[in-house]
């Protein structure tokens, strides 16, 4: 009797530990896909979501990694376009390796959904795609906001460099069990300050925009080949900063330990006539903990730029 509960209980371990995976993802990628659109273009398939009916484009540039489901939400004034950049989910890496390629992959995408000008917001390691756009298609480019950007090569860190190794197995069980904890545990696990936790677990909308953003990296296997390539790009960055002659908004938190405050600093310096807006006490989930100062400033410039 022993022998074959232990049976049963090694089997039934051995269920969840491989076929849950198989299950979960499916189901995960199949939820994914519902979300976005393909457009054929000439450079291969581009993965898409648009949302909202009304007023001019906002096109996300996401960050690294991440995909379509990364992104920002859209209002009644404005639609939100996120293209899922090469090498992240649907989009092949074939579509563009560098950020210029990227940026006409860009262009291709709205060329085919009749969309003549966007504003542009690279988010973290899609600025450099955002930047390089603003650049070669200002006469597509209403405005251009660096959010949190990469805009000069730095070294890949350990910490990245161990991300390259992610399995998708052992990623989902430590996300899932992430999910398991109170939100105060996820808020002191993603935040290092504790104004910025607290900020977090006052709004509900705050700490559930956490929990959504970290699965944004997942299923890594199907944002690798991205991932890979960014840091392949950043190690040897050199934007057309100079060039861009679009209005111009870098947001950025002087604690961001992921994307430094001197690459905010770089972007204003060059490129001319451009603002910058320090969130102080802000990291790099400001997205989730400073939502309303950014929407307030997104918005206030969408406004500029449009009239």
């Amino acid at each position: 009797m022993i022998k074959k509960l232990l049976i049963f209980f090694l089997t039934s371990i051995a269920l969840i530990y491989f076929l849950f995976p198989f299950v979960f993802k499916s189901i995960f990628i199949s939820k994914l896909n519902s979300e976005s659109e393909i457009y054929e273009s000439s450079l291969g398939p581009i993965e898409y979501k648009i949302r909202g009916n009304n007023g001019p484009v906002v096109l996300i540039a996401h960050g690294t990694p991440g995909g379509h489901d990364q992104t920002i939400g859209h209002t009644s004034g404005y639609r939100v376009l996120t293209p899922s950049r090469p090498g992240y989910l649907r989009t092949p890496l074939s579509v563009g390796y560098t950020p210029l390629e990227q940026a006409a992959a860009f262009k291709e995408l709205l060329d085919g959904l009749g969309i003549q000008k966007v504003i542009v917001i690279g988010i973290s390691g899609g600025g450099p795609s955002s930047m390089e756009f603003a650049a070669a298609f200002p006469e597509r480019t209403l405005g251009l906001v660096a959010l949190e950007a990469v805009s000069f090569s730095e070294d890949l860190s350990d910490e990245d460099a161990a991300g390259l190794e992610f399995s998708d197995r052992d990623t989902m069980f430590s996300l899932l069990s992430l999910h398991l904890l109170n939100d105060r545990a996820i808020a002191e696990y993603l935040l290092p300050n504790k104004n910025n936790q607290d900020r977090a677990l006052a709004d509900p909308k705050k700490i559930q925009s956490l929990k959504d953003l970290v699965w944004t990296i997942w299923p890594f296997s199907k944002r690798r080949d991205g991932f890979y390539n960014d840091y392949k790009q950043f190690s040897e960055l050199s934007l057309p900063l100079s060039s861009i002659k679009v209005p111009t908004f870098i947001i950025h938190g002087d604690e961001d330990i992921n994307v430094d405050i001197e690459q905010a600093r770089y972007i204003q310096k060059l490129i001319p006539n451009s603002r910058l807006h320090i969130i102080e006490g802000a990291d790099h989930y400001m997205l989730s903990t400073h939502t309303e100062e950014i929407e307030k400033i997104i918005d206030d410039f969408i406004t500029e730029v449009t009239l």
